[in-house]
């Protein structure tokens, strides 16, 4: 019987988006009704996301940052930390992109909660920390088991298992993938899907897994509205119990039918069906059928001229190429065309006297349209969905004495320092019903220096000028630190201090003019790193707070810390260091947002553990103390539970309680391990231990139990092979 209608799962990879608006300003824009405001927000998330799809990384990456300034309520602004994360994973900033992610979890959005946290735990992978990343995953299958993203959990954590040789949890794990479906998510109402990507039918229908069970397939039809048709077999899903899938990949090219290949076009949709043999009101051979959309996300740019990369810049009186990608345009079997908006745009100049040359205008000044024009593309052949044409950026005579410059078809006016950009409205995407302009823009070239050089030297522009005081100060702190390495202290001291006037330099360039955050964060960390080759330690410290109270969110702060506090923590025979570590660890504590609070509570458990052994070597014999390291371990997991340092800590508590005797208590806390780490890869070590406590308190059978459970579910690694020499020891006993 069939209890839910087929259904087309929305999940289809969206093709390449097009360039969107350049990087908005991070001024608050709460004009309009909240659905309004949210509309903006999701807009820019959107083109932000196209403007990565086309490497736009610095515009996008600065796209996503304003949306939370410029809509602080706005439900998208999750979405833009999410988008943030992804990229940033990408680019391996883990720990920026870490920050991004954590505040993505404020969503009350729980697929964008599962999501988030699910990238959470690949961040932690890349970073080669698969304990961190098994145990946030976990979270991922505990806190929203309907999710689909609690599959690519299951499925990552059975991959970790399986690369660490755990194949039994490797196994359970592996079993629960596809068990995550979500409650509610099929309905009768037509999705959307992307040209060229490939389309899932969900079917649930109990009567499935019976015919299955008696070795019988079922399938359902597909067929384009342009007349391709294809079958596709379902396959059980989740726990097998009804749920199943079919899928089939989409193409623009001409096929045949039931070729494995279901062809698609602009402005077409798809249908299936799927004949209930038993339908739950007793009726036989009932088709139940769905349909989806197809369409085409538009991408536009500027390309060169053999139509091969995307440009940034166009030459003056030359033909500028233009290719638009967008298959919903593509409506006749013979090549097609499409008309985009071209602009010209400029900034105003600020006024100055008579003969006195001005100064560039401000980089935050707004784009003025000085012209336009309309360009017609033409389909490279039919049923590309490819689109190109050209414009002639022509210089316009400014002197007043001379006559005006004649602008002809394919021609817009500029001058130099004007911006060329060409738009689109893009009415059918995968984004939703909402027209989306997709632009692409390109600088006009005038001419040029043949001594790059000179472009810094006499910069006028103030992010140029910041970008050259930060690279000299970078590199007269890597001379500071050859000198010190060498022992020629004062010579490293001095390099230090000549970095530092740089530093100063670049800030009061910061305070006249606004520059780009992540030249700011650099310069604080230049700063304290020149600082540190002096070593100024308190100075330093100062440093990293003052960006943490300019920047909150900054990752690089605490990031910094530990750095310091481990390289205190190197001096093991100085009691002095050691507490200047400690002292660096609780600043790190006291940072509102750091992400490496677990990481300092843990190093301070380790530093108060070492002075204590520092204690023991310089008195022999004495009665040493290691309760006050202890307090600090279980501090760290407590307070930091989701952390792999917790499980760290609990394997120095363990330890305490077992050279101390006290096995009941050892008990208690192994078996809180167990229940809180499942996927922790040093439970085999745990189980270990627990076999010797169990031996110790007399407890043999369960103490046998806990070694074969170590053997079968950790084989190969050290643990294991102890685990079998007491085995055989019990046994011979």
């Amino acid at each position: 019987m069939n209890r839910l209608p087929i259904v087309f799962l929305a999940a289809f990879v969206a093709a390449s988006a097009a360039m969107a608006q350049g990087q908005a300003p991070a001024d608050k824009d709460n004009s309009g009704s909240p659905e309004q405001i949210e509309a903006r927000a999701k807009r820019m998330v959107r083109n932000a996301k196209e403007l990565i799809e086309n490497n736009e990384d610095d515009r996008a990456v600065g796209m996503l940052e304003a949306v939370p300034k410029m809509f602080p309520d706005a439900p998208s602004r999750f979405n833009a930390y999410l988008e943030l994360g992804r990229h940033l994973i990408d680019k391996r900033q883990y720990d920026q992109a870490f920050a991004n992610l954590r505040k993505a979890l404020g969503s009350q959005d729980r697929e964008l909660q599962a999501e988030a946290l699910l990238l959470q735990g690949q961040c932690e992978l890349s970073r080669g920390n698969s304990g961190d990343a098994a145990m946030i995953f976990r979270r991922v299958t505990q806190d929203y088991p309907t999710s689909l993203f609690a599959n690519d959990a299951f499925y990552l954590i059975g991959q970790i298992h399986f690369d660490a040789g755990r194949w039994a949890r490797a196994s359970e794990a592996f079993k629960m993938v596809g068990t995550a479906v979500p409650d509610d998510g099929a309905t009768n109402e037509t999705v959307l899907a992307e040209a060229g990507q490939r389309i899932y039918v969900h079917v649930s229908d109990k009567d499935l897994a019976v015919l299955a069970a008696l070795g019988e397939n079922s399938k359902v039809e597909l067929e384009s509205k342009s007349g391709d048709k294809e079958r596709a077999e379902l396959v059980a899903f989740g726990r097998g119990d009804g749920d199943f899938l079919a899928s089939v990949i989409t193409t623009t090219d001409p096929t045949q039918p039931y070729d494995g290949r279901l062809t698609v076009q602009g402005a077409d949709d798809i249908s299936v069906v799927y004949v209930d043999r038993n339908s739950e009101d007793g009726s036989v051979n009932v088709q139940r059928a769905a349909k989806a959309n197809v369409v085409s996300s538009a991408s536009i740019t500027f390309m060169d001229g053999a139509m091969r990369q995307r440009v940034r810049g166009i030459f003056a009186d030359q033909p500028a190429f233009i290719r638009l990608r967008d298959l919903d345009c593509d409506t006749s079997p013979n090549p097609d065309s499409v008309v985009v908006t071209v602009s010209a745009k400029y900034r105003e100049k600020p006024e100055v006297p008579e003969g006195v040359v001005p100064p560039p205008p401000d980089p935050d000044a707004p784009w003025i349209v000085r012209s336009t024009a309309e360009v017609k593309l033409s389909e490279t052949e039919a049923r590309s969905g490819v689109f190109t044409g050209r414009i002639t950026a022509k210089i316009l005579n400014t002197d007043t004495n001379l006559p005006p410059t004649i602008i002809g078809p394919g021609e817009i006016g500029v001058t130099p320092d004007d911006r060329v950009e060409v738009s689109y409205e893009d009415v059918s995407h995968l984004g939703g019903t909402n027209t989306v302009t997709r632009i692409a823009d390109a600088a006009v070239l005038v001419g040029g220096s043949a001594e790059p050089q000179s472009i810094i030297a006499n910069a006028s522009d103030a992010t140029v000028q910041a970008k050259k005081l930060l690279l000299e100060a970078q590199l007269l702190h890597k001379w500071g630190n050859i000198f010190k390495d060498v022992g020629l202290n004062s010579h490293a001291s001095e390099k230090a201090e000549e970095g530092l006037l740089k530093v100063e330099e670049l800030m009061s360039l910061a305070s006249r003019f606004s520059l780009d955050r992540a030249i700011i964060e650099d310069t604080f960390a230049v700063k304290w790193d020149l600082q540190l080759v002096q070593g100024n330690l308190s100075g330093a410290i100062n440093t990293c707070r003052q960006l943490v109270r300019l920047y909150p969110d900054s990752t690089l702060a605490d990031r910094a810390f530990m750095q310091i506090g481990k390289a205190r923590m190197e001096d093991n025979k100085d009691p002095k260091s050691l507490a200047s570590a400690i002292q660096v660890f609780n600043a790190v504590l006291s940072l509102p947002n750091s992400p490496l609070k677990a990481e300092a509570q843990y190093r301070i458990g380790e530093a108060i553990e070492r002075q204590v052994k520092l204690r023991e070597a310089e008195n022999p014999g004495a009665k040493v103390d290691y309760s006050g390291a202890m307090v600090a371990y279980k501090r760290c997991a407590d307070a930091y539970p989701e952390s792999a340092y917790a499980g760290d800590a609990f394997k120095k508590v363990i330890d305490y309680y077992i050279s101390t005797r006290d096995y009941s208590r050892c008990v208690e806390t192994l078996e809180r391990v167990f229940q809180d780490y499942p996927d922790a890869p040093w439970l085999d070590e745990m189980l270990l231990k627990w076999g010797v406590v169990l031996y110790r308190q007399g407890n043999r059978a369960l103490a046998v139990e806990k070694f074969q459970r170590l053997v079968e579910e950790y084989p190969g690694g050290q643990a294991a092979a102890q685990g079998q020499q007491f085995l055989r020891r019990l046994s011979n006993d």
